[in-house]
């Protein structure tokens, strides 16, 4: 269940470059913000599981700074066992990047502490040569790899799809690799549904300023680059404004679902701005 908190860093990054799009629609410039989440189990705890429940927060904020974006994750998760002891755990992970603007580099640092405890730390950066991209990792060993041609960053993959969620597109398949595992890239498949308004969410009781705006029902099914198996290893579904903000999004890690939940936002300014 560890990768319970580590909410991969691709389903957040929403902080486009401004693209033209090629189909006529309008570029992708969206707003660089400082969002917190409510984090809780979705519906009924798994019996696979000996989990009962989740509660936590996440913050996520993205940063265009000259020459690029940065991107800060923190997710503080408790997890409730139901097992001889009763045990809580409580799981912190950090993730931080830096992808320059032209998508040639890109730098991060991952964390996770389970009770305090270190128990994964993640450091290292990757550069497009090419057609190709090379990861070094520092942390946890120095190891270097090679990904496939057409792996993209996780900035390039998030203005890219949604651009063609704003041309109509409802299938878009990637390549992508985000440092948060020592495991190199993963394939994403990404279907986004037609899009809905506030009419369509009646029981929706947010509050904060994007709470009554337009959004796309996108879903995310996440694979290992090298594994065979039909299922996923995980799938996320979001509700994403055209801005780039996630209303809200559940992770089902094959039947083991956890929700977060938009409860304020803090719009950044961009550089120079």
């Amino acid at each position: 269940m560890e990768d319970m908190v580590r909410i991969a860093a691709y389903l957040f990054v929403f902080v486009g470059l401004f693209m033209p799009s090629c189909l006529g629609a309008a570029p992708v410039e969206l707003q660089p913000h400082r969002a917190y989440y409510t984090v809780s189990l979705a519906g009924r705890p798994d019996p696979r599981s000996d989990v009962t429940d989740v509660r936590g927060t996440m913050m996520i904020e993205f940063d265009k700074v000259c020459g690029g974006w940065t991107v800060q994750q923190l997710s503080e998760i408790w997890r409730y066992h139901n097992d001889e002891e009763n045990a809580v755990e409580h799981v912190r992970w950090g993730y931080v990047t830096f992808e320059n603007t032209e998508g040639t580099r890109f730098k991060f640092n991952t964390f996770r502490k389970t009770n305090n405890e270190l128990v994964e730390d993640i450091h290292g950066s990757a550069t497009k040569n090419g057609a190709h991209i090379e990861v070094h990792y520092q942390k946890p060993e120095n190891k270097k790899l090679r990904l496939p041609e057409g792996t993209l960053f996780p900035i390039q993959h998030m203005t890219a799809y949604l651009e063609a969620a704003q041309n109509g597109t409802q299938m878009f398949p990637g390549t992508v690799f985000d440092g948060s595992s020592t495991e190199g890239a993963s394939e994403i498949n990404t279907f986004i549904g037609t899009k809905k308004s506030v009419e369509d969410n009646p029981n929706n009781a947010a509050t904060h300023q994007f709470a009554n705006q337009p959004f796309w029902p996108v879903r995310f099914a996440v694979y290992g680059i090298d594994k065979t198996d039909y299922e996923p290893d995980y799938i996320t579904i979001q509700e994403l404004l055209p801005s780039g903000i996630i209303k809200q999004y559940t992770i089902d890690y094959g039947g083991l679902k956890i929700r977060g939940v938009l409860d304020r936002i803090e719009l950044l300014p961009a550089c120079g701005s």
